[in-house]
Parts: structure tokens; sequence; C-alpha cells
């Protein structure tokens, strides 16, 4: 078995090849975010809470009434600004999240790659450029994406941070911790990764280490700086009651460890309702890399066994590219098969095992140095270990608890990007059985035209059950899928109100009940007089010869309340008109019963007598 050789694949040079690939991956994953965005728009409920701090001046508050039960205000600040300067159309919305989306992949590559090799960099990055859920999610205006740019980012930094010397690690993890933090409440995640994960790793290596305070100390360093940059949101939230007053509000969506298989399985639904042509793309990328790994890890094997033979092209070594192929395609089959998600997760399972018990080709819990000889630095397979032990403490803390809650499809985000360095790390730990690196030239191996012909039968047998994969499946990208229901509905809705009431119609007062997405939309296009409200005091105040309005789409409709509220008054309201609204996929996961993909939902428009 050929020795592992961290040096190499931790060497900061990038060799050309490697270059290209990833370059043409992060291209690829800018495109998916960015084509067709035209047909976005604000939809979901938070969405719109987060994208109307222009409409509310310095006396309203300067955002969306209740915006702190659903968000920090970082996220929105960044799209306010961004509206700024763009407007209120597609880009200006969605900015944010299309930035740190298309951030992610170069991220999450450069974080594999660190961590486990060249090879786990472009499995981590393909996985994340043609990810269907981070599609969707980058393409709107949610706090999820940008929550998990700051996670991944984080839990790097502390890793580095305990790998280097220099204090300017623990500073910068801090400071890009707090960010996460201001842009969801959940943002100390990485804190818990970074303890969960230095642990174990200290207990196991305690004999090798010498400076394990200070690791402690980083790690507390760390944290505190991430609340003070957290602080300014601590602060603003005492003026509605402090913290545990969001903490309330959040635990009406924990479902506990009673509703954990329940909302589990929920969360794979919703992810196979998801996945399409972009999933199963990535998933063949990764299937090629693993051919070109199992090929040269077959190689590598005969050639340490007898290198004459090797060169020579005997029969019996020409059926190593057809079962590479063969091993490489398994995962493509088990994605048409039981989907996507849970062949990341079954990669990631192998990948952060392998990685944990046998980085060394056998089983030992300890690599890299003698028992009871202390060092100053660690050696690079020791820090290799420290990777290993954050990734495991973030896969399998985020899969016991990500279910505990209401299945919401984006708070697997953090999940998921956990399951492509898993599986980049199952492709690692092949690269490291092989003799050189993946892009690497090795002098023992065969001359480039010879190395080609080698693998080409297995990359045959992928390249063709990928075609055979895809043709039996519906070409389809989810993020892709018009999203615009709600804008339309508006516009419909304002040309309505100026055929009816003529030039005056720019003077009718709408009211909007629960449902924050239409009150955005009204607003952009035009509308001034606009403006949520939580109950119908309104009708004892509203003035003389101004038409009012009141609008009621879903959540009014599901919402006990509104009904408490509105049936005594209801002799008070005239129905105008009721607009068919069809809620787009990423609106229709987030539903307690999926229904018909095509079942529309009433918005009502009623107008006070």
């Amino acid at each position: 078995m050929p020795p592992i050789n961290p040096t190499s694949r931790n060497n900061t040079t990038i060799p050309r090849h490697e270059l290209i690939a990833i370059v043409a991956i992060i291209l690829i994953g800018c495109l998916l975010r960015c084509l067709f965005l035209s047909g976005d728009a604000i939809e979901h409920f938070d969405e719109g809470v987060y994208a109307s701090n222009l409409w509310f001046g310095i006396e309203q508050g300067a955002e969306y009434p209740g915006r702190y039960y659903y968000a920090p205000p970082l996220f929105p600040f960044l799209i306010e600004w961004s509206m700024i300067f763009l407007g209120s159309g597609s880009w200006g919305t969605f900015l944010p999240s299309l930035l740190l989306g298309i951030l992610t992949v170069p991220v999450v590559w450069w974080v594999a790659r660190n961590w486990f090799g060249s090879a786990a960099g472009l499995v981590a990055a393909s996985l994340a450029s043609l990810s269907d859920l981070h599609l969707i999610y980058s393409r709107a205006a949610l706090t999820d994406v940008g929550l998990g740019f700051c996670l991944l980012l984080g839990v790097y930094l502390i890793w580095k941070s305990d790998v280097s010397p220099g204090w300017k690690w623990p500073v910068l993890a801090g400071i890009t911790i707090g960010a996460g933090w201001a842009i969801k409440y959940n943002g100390w995640l990485p804190l818990a990764v970074g303890l969960s994960g230095l642990i174990p790793w200290l207990l196991i290596y305690r004999h090798q280490l010498s400076h394990k305070t200070t690791l402690l100390l980083r790690w507390a360093v760390i944290t505190g700086i991430a609340f003070l940059v957290w602080l300014p949101v601590l602060i603003g939230l005492q003026k509605w009651g402090g913290y545990s007053v969001v903490a309330a509000n959040h635990s009406r969506y924990v479902v506990g460890f009673s509703g954990w298989y329940d909302s589990f399985t929920r969360q794979l639904q919703n992810h196979r309702l998801l996945e399409g042509t972009s999933n199963i793309a990535g998933i063949g990328l990764v299937s090629l890399i693993l051919c070109l790994l199992f090929v040269r890890w077959f190689t590598s094997r005969n050639m340490t066994a007898d290198s004459k033979k090797s060169e020579s092209g005997k029969t019996r070594f020409t059926w190593n590219p057809i079962l590479g192929g063969v091993l490489a395609a398994l995962p493509l089959l088990g994605a048409a098969l039981i989907g996507v998600s849970p062949v990341l997760g079954l990669l990631a399972v192998a990948g952060i095992f392998l990685q944990l018990f046998f980085a060394g080709g056998s089983f030992r819990l300890v690599q890299g140095g003698e028992e009871g000889v202390q060092t100053e630095s660690p050696s690079p397979a020791v820090n290799q270990s420290l990777a290993a032990w954050l990734l495991a403490a973030w896969f399998c803390g985020l899969l016991l608890a990500t279910p505990l809650y209401y299945p919401y499809p984006r708070l697997t985000i953090p999940l998921t990007m956990s399951a492509w360095l898993g599986a980049a790390a199952f492709a690692g730990w092949l690269e490291q059985r092989c003799i050189g690196t993946l892009f690497s030239s090795n002098t023992q191996t065969a001359k480039p035209s010879k190395s080609l012909a080698a693998v080409l039968p297995g990359v045959a047998v992928v390249v063709f059950t990928l075609i055979l994969v895809v043709s039996f499946k519906p070409w389809t990208v989810a993020a892709w899928k018009p999203r615009d229901g709600l804008a339309i509905i508006a516009r419909n809705m304002l040309a309505d109100l100026k055929s009816e009431r003529g030039s005056s119609a720019s003077d009718s007062i709408l009211y909007i009940y629960a449902e924050p997405g239409l009150f955005f939309n009204l607003k952009s296009q035009g509308h001034q007089l606009t403006g949520p409200v939580a109950d119908f005091h309104f009708l004892d105040s509203r003035p003389a010869n101004v038409p009012v309005y009141l609008i009621a789409g879903p959540h009014a409709a599901a919402d006990t309340e509104f009904q408490k509220k509105f049936d005594p008054v209801r002799d008070r309201f005239e129905l105008v008109k009721s607009y068919d609204y069809t809620p787009s996929l990423l609106v229709r996961l987030n539903q307690s019963h999926l229904g018909k993909k095509n079942e529309s939902e009433p918005v009502r428009l009623y107008r006070a007598k």
C-alpha cells in the first residue's frame, strides 16, 4: 500500500489542469444561479419581511413589523442597500443570496482541498455548484445560504486557528461567525462544531500536543469575538423583550424527538422533489472523479506489487478500468433509485469514517506521530485528523438536530454542506491510497497517452450510466421554474383598481393581512398607500371619501386568529375579486401538506363599505 503523503496533498501550488477544472465548475455554478432570474420575484413569507426595509421610514422602525422574530438585521440590511443601487427587481432583491451562493463554491473547494486533497476539492465544488437545493435558495431572499457560507468559512477558520500559530485566524474566525450570527439566529453553530470536534481530537492526541490549553483559549477568544460582533443584535432586541421573545417564537417550530422520524422522512421527500438534472449531473462529475481515483488506486497497487508487469499491460490488469468505472457508477445508480441526498449521506458516512480511523490504510486511531512525543506544531496527518473530527461533529450533530424542527427544506442546507465535505473526504481517502495526486505527474506511471487509454473504459462506463440515468429521468431544474405568482397578482390587482377607479386608483389605501410577499410586490410596483395590518382597527379611523381595501391571501386563510378577528366585521367588507395564486415549489415545500402540483390558493380583495 502506498504511504500517505499529506504534505503533497496540502501543497498550495495548484496544478494547471486542476485550476482549469475548478474555474469551469465555478462558472457553471454561477450560470445556474443567474440564468432566467427575471422569472423570480419575492414570494416566500420571510422574503417579504427581509426585503421590505425600504418601504418603512424611521418613525415606523425602518423595517417590516416584527422582523426581529424572523431574522437578525444584517441580511435585510444587505438587501436594502442592494435595492438602493439596483432597484427592487430580481437582481436588487436577490443579489446578496446570489453572491453568497456563488462564493460558496470556491470556498468549499478550498476547504475540502486543504483538508483532504485536490480530488476532494473538486468533488465538494462539483456538488456545491450543481446542488438543486443550494441553487433554488441562492435565488431567494432568504438567510439560509448566507448562514451556510458563514458556517463553512467559520468552521474552516476555527480549524486554521487550531493548526496555525498566528492569532489573526481566531480574530477572522470570530468575525465570520459573528457575521453569520447576525444573519441568522443559529449562526453560532460553528462554535458548537468547533468545540465538539476539538475535544475528541485533544483527547486522542493529548500525548502529542504541547499546547492543549492554548487551543481551548483560542476557541474561547473566537467565541468572545463572535459574541461581540453579535452584541448589537442582542442590544437591539431589548426594546422588544430580549432574545427570550425570539426563542419563545422559535420554540413553536420544535417537533422534538417524538416528531424526529416524521420530520426526517419529510425532509428526504423535500429533497427528492427538488432534485433534477443539475443534481444528477453533479453526481455524474463525482463519479468521473471517483473513476479516475479507483483506476489510479488499482494501478498503484499493481505497480507496488510488480512494476514491470504493470507496464507490460498483461491481460489480468485490463479489467481494472472496467472495475473502477463500475464502482464509480454506483453513486449514479443509487441517485436514480433512492435519490441524491441518501447517496451523499452514505458517501459522507464512509468518507468521515475512513478519514477518522483508516487514514493510514489500516485501523489506527492516532496518526502522525509516536505516543508520548509532544510537538510544538502538529504534523499534517494530525491536522487532517482535526478536520475529520470537525466534519464528524458537523455532520452527525446536524443529522440528529435538524429533524427536531419543522421540516422546512432550507434548514437542511448546513447538513447538506457537511455531506458535500463528507463525500469529498471519501474521494480524498481514495486519493491518499494512490501514488501522487489526481493531477500530479509521476515518473513511475505510464506515459500520458497510455494513462489516458487506461482510464477510457472506466470513463465510458460512467458516461454511459449517466446518459442512461438522465434519459429515463425528466429534465428539470427546480431553481429555473417561475416564482413570480404574487408579482403577477399584484400587477393584475393594480390594473383592476385602475380600471375601476381611473386616475384615483393611486389614492386607494390597501391593507394587507399576513402576506408580506404581496405587500412587497405592491410597493415595488408603485402603489405607495399600502401597509400591513394585524387587526381591523383601521375601519374605525379610515379617512372619508378615500377607498379602503383589505387583501387576504393564503396565510390569512390558514390563520385561525384572522378568522376570529374577521368574522365580527365581515359585513363591513364587500368582496371585489378573488385571484388564483399557484405557489411555487419553494413555497409548497413549506406547507404541512404538499397538495397537488397545480393546486391554486385564493388571494381575496375586499372593499371596506
